[in-house]
């Protein structure tokens, strides 16, 4: 199990437990295909210029120059300016702040993992999240239920939402003029 998330809100720290990221496999379930020859699976591989087969798992990258040197340390620019990488959210203590229902509306999920915990009371709290160490964490929201909570990953899109109806005049008022030719159907 993964180390938990950590969370401040006000003077308050909160513990989650994070559990496997909700995906189509765990909605839908999945079916696998093996391939297999005289009762043994296949596995895949790279045939050598010999004949012999390397197997997928003994070949790694590496990142080089050119010439086939070693690149030392890979440099990440930001508006031309050296990017800081972030730590993990399961190595900091990451603040919440709460926000209103709305918000979850023009917020765009990419990834919503089941948390287990308590201490927050039902609602939605805005925080960021890096799984792994990065230079642009993900926004993040936290939905609180009162049997279940969940992280929701992914970017916050700011809309203006005006009413619920949005008036739309498809003539022109001021562009009608009244010596206009009035249509008579029954020529037709």
């Amino acid at each position: 199990m993964a180390k938990p998330l950590q969370f401040r809100l006000g003077d308050t720290a909160i513990c989650f437990e994070i559990g496997a990221k909700v995906d189509k496999k765990a909605l839908y379930g999945y079916a696998k295909r093996i391939a297999e020859k005289d009762g043994k699976p296949l596995s895949r591989g790279i045939l050598l210029a010999d004949g012999r087969l390397l197997p997928t798992n003994a070949v790694s990258t590496l990142k080089a120059d050119p010439d086939g040197s070693p690149v030392e340390e890979v440099r990440t620019l930001i508006d031309d300016q050296p990017a800081e990488l972030k730590p993990s959210s399961f190595d900091v203590e990451s603040p919440l702040e709460a926000v209103s229902m709305s918000e979850l509306a023009t917020f765009q999920v990419t990834d919503v993992y089941p948390l287990t915990g308590s201490g927050l009371g039902p609602g939605l709290y805005r925080t960021t999240f890096n799984y792994r160490k990065s230079h642009s964490p993900k926004d993040a929201l936290l939905l609180v239920r009162s049997d279940q909570a969940f992280l929701l990953t992914g970017i916050g899109k700011r809309s203006t939402f005006l009413s619920l109806s949005v008036a739309y005049d498809f003539f022109d008022a001021e562009g009608e003029s009244d010596d206009a030719d009035d249509l008579d159907f029954s020529m037709v």
